[in-house]
């Protein structure tokens, strides 16, 4: 059963086409990332889906039910859940009050239960004004999540927040998928994409790129492992290249060799031991960032923008 169904989604700004014929499908129970850079066009999709925006063609359904149909927006809303990506909440409120306002407009009775999961159960009298910007995300996310919504759009749920803060979300979203909450998330950390999601959709200049399961679209566009050696000469690099392999110098002094196999992994190492090397390289699996890599030609840094 599909929770959202995309077709043809455009959204335009006078000439500025912000999302350009959108399609994707997103299954229940599952949760699927936008990626892009800032700009591509994620955010003005999640919030036609949301109805906080009209297409200006094309269509989107959430549980069947179309979100151009000013007359069941309210139905729609009732089953949603919304972190916005510029959240802000009452600031002369407290962490409770602000999260039961939240509570009271869906008749939510698990209020407290959130919070703790959240770990604000303990930061629950402060004002809200007073608290740093990752508690400001959580209480957001918070919000978004009290009444057990069944699509929950979270817009980049994590930005600001500190490691540790960062991994208790993580598990609050595993969590959510595991009790059957659809999860939406838009996110410009490609780990984090890479760690949560069933399916992810790239979309950039407000076209998607590439979209499928996560696993199929790193086998397909990821490229081969990589081999990062911190200590290597000229000769030894020179070496593995005569020997066919794809062998890069970085600027830092670190030699990347790419390999697409356990045994051409094996036969560098050897290669390299024949010739008196003794050395062990940090291996890094192909992953979401090199699929974005391979697909637009770029990087993705954690602020978003392209490298």
């Amino acid at each position: 059963m599909e929770a959202i169904v995309v077709e043809e989604l455009t959204k335009k700004y006078g000439e500025l086409t912000a999302v350009d014929r959108v399609s994707f499908k997103v299954s229940e129970g599952e949760v699927f990332s936008l990626l892009g850079p800032n700009g591509a066009g994620k955010t003005t999709t999640v919030e036609i889906l949301e109805c906080l925006r009209t297409p200006t063609s094309g269509d989107a359904f959430i549980k069947g039910l179309s979100v151009r149909d000013s007359s069941i927006v309210r139905r729609i809303k009732k089953i949603i859940g919304v972190l916005p990506q510029e959240f802000n909440a009452v600031g002369n409120l407290t962490v409770y009050e602000n999260v039961e306002l939240a509570a009271a407009a869906k008749q939510a009775s698990d209020l407290k239960q959130v919070l703790e999961d959240l770990g604000l159960w303990e930061v629950r009298g402060r004002m809200f004004s007073k608290l740093s910007g990752g508690l400001k995300r959580r209480v957001g996310i918070a919000m978004a999540l009290v009444g057990s919504p069944e699509i929950v759009f979270l817009d980049e749920p994590t930005t600001g927040l500190d490691p540790e803060a960062r991994r208790e979300t993580w598990l609050y979203i595993r969590r959510l998928k595991k009790q059957g909450s659809t999860v939406v998330l838009t996110t410009h950390y490609m780990e984090e994409a890479e760690k949560l999601s069933d399916r992810v959709a790239i979309i950039v200049k407000g076209r998607i790129a590439a979209e499928g399961e996560v696993k199929s679209l790193i086998a397909r566009h990821g490229g081969k492992t990589k081999l990062l050696f911190e200590e290597l000469d000229s000769r030894a690099a020179e070496m593995l290249r005569e020997r066919g392999f794809e062998v890069e110098q970085r600027p830092s002094g670190r030699v990347v060799v790419r390999v697409g196999s356990d045994s051409e992994m094996f036969e560098v190492l050897t290669a390299l031991r024949s010739m008196g090397y003794h050395v062990y390289p940090e291996i890094k699996q192909a992953g979401l960032e090199d699929v974005f890599l391979s697909v637009i030609g770029s990087k993705l840094s954690n602020t978003g923008e392209l490298t």
